[in-house]
C-alpha cells in the first residue's frame, strides 16, 4: 500500500494553480501564432496580436492571464493501492486553492449559494471527480474555467442512430450561437453517450486532456479534426470579430449509452487554456 500525504499533495497542486493562472503553455503560444500566420481579416489579427501580448505581459509582471481566475475541475484518478493520509482529496484540494488564491489575490469567484450572492471568500472548493484504478498512483488532472467559456455548455438529448456528421450540426449550431461570448479561439471538448450527466463529465473530460493530444481511435481522431475545420467555418473568429480561427482543437470522449438515448455534452474553454496534470 502506497500512502501519500496531504501535505505533500497540497504545495504541488498550490504551485500548479499558481503557474496555470499567470503562465500560458508554450504549445499555446505557438497554436496562436500559427491562426496569426493564417488569418486575413485585420481585426482577428489584432485581436490575437493582442492576446499574445497578453501572455507575455502575464508571464512578466506575474499577473493573472484573465481577470477571471476561474472555477477549479479537478479529475482524479486513484489507484487502489494508494492510501491518502491527513485528509481527503477534497479537503487537499480546497486548501490549495486557498493558499494560491489568497497569496496571490487571484480573483475569488465562487458563491456559497447560488440564490444568497455570498461570496466563499477563497475560491473554494472544487469540482471534483474520482475515478479508481488498479495500481499504486495518484494523478490529479487540473482545469481552470472562468465563467464566460462555461456559460455556453450544452447538452443534447439526440435521436439514437444519429451520425456523426448529426452531432456534428448539433455543436456548430451551439457554437454559432454562442462562441463570441467565450473569448475565442476556442478549445472545445464533446462528451458522447453515458446518460445526461455523463456527457457533460465526459465533455470536461476531453477538454482537460493536454494540448495537442488527439483521440487514440482513428475515427474520433479524424473527427476531431473535420469538426475542428468546420468550426472554424463559421467566420466567427478571435473575440468574435470575425475570422478563421474561431477553434483551436476539438477533443471528443465516449461511453456506452442506453439503446434509448443518445446524450451530447459540450463543454468550451477560452482561448486562457489552463490545463496541468499532477502525478504520484
Amino acid at each position: 500500500m502506497k500512502e501519500i500525504s496531504i501535505e505533500e499533495i497540497i504545495p504541488e497542486i498550490e504551485n500548479a494553480l499558481v503557474d496555470m493562472n499567470l503562465c500560458s503553455p508554450e504549445l499555446l503560444r505557438c497554436q496562436m501564432l500559427d491562426a496569426l500566420m493564417v488569418e486575413k481579416s485585420e481585426a482577428a489579427r489584432e485581436m490575437l496580436s493582442e492576446i499574445l501580448e497578453n501572455y507575455i505581459v502575464a508571464e512578466e509582471h506575474k499577473l493573472p492571464l484573465c481577470q477571471d481566475t476561474g472555477m477549479i475541475m479537478a479529475e482524479v484518478e486513484i489507484g487502489i493501492e494508494v492510501r491518502i493520509i491527513g485528509g481527503t482529496i477534497q479537503e487537499a484540494l480546497d486548501e490549495a486553492i486557498r493558499r494560491a488564491y489568497q497569496k496571490n489575490y487571484f480573483r475569488k469567484s465562487i458563491l456559497a449559494d447560488p440564490f444568497t450572492g455570498k461570496n466563499t471568500g477563497d475560491n473554494t472548493p472544487a469540482v471534483v471527480f474520482i475515478r479508481q484504478f488498479k495500481g499504486d498512483g495518484l494523478n490529479i488532472h487540473l482545469l481552470v474555467k472562468g465563467g464566460g467559456c462555461d456559460n455556453i455548455s450544452a447538452l443534447g438529448m439526440l435521436t439514437p442512430g444519429c451520425s456523426p456528421d448529426q452531432i456534428k450540426n448539433f455543436i456548430l449550431r451551439e457554437l454559432d450561437k454562442n462562441a463570441s461570448r467565450a473569448c475565442p479561439p476556442l478549445v472545445v471538448g464533446v462528451g458522447i453517450g453515458g446518460n445526461a450527466a455523463y456527457a457533460l463529465y465526459l465533455a470536461s473530460l476531453a477538454l482537460a486532456r493536454p494540448l495537442g493530444t488527439s483521440h487514440p481511435d482513428s475515427r474520433y481522431r479524424q473527427w476531431e479534426e473535420q469538426w475542428r475545420e468546420d468550426i472554424n467555418r463559421l467566420g466567427i473568429g478571435p473575440q468574435g470579430v470575425g475570422g478563421l480561427v474561431t477553434c483551436l482543437e476539438v477533443r471528443i470522449e465516449s461511453h456506452p449509452c442506453h439503446i434509448a438515448s443518445l446524450p451530447v455534452g459540450m463543454v468550451c474553454s477560452c482561448h486562457v487554456f489552463r490545463q496541468k496534470k499532477l502525478v504520484w
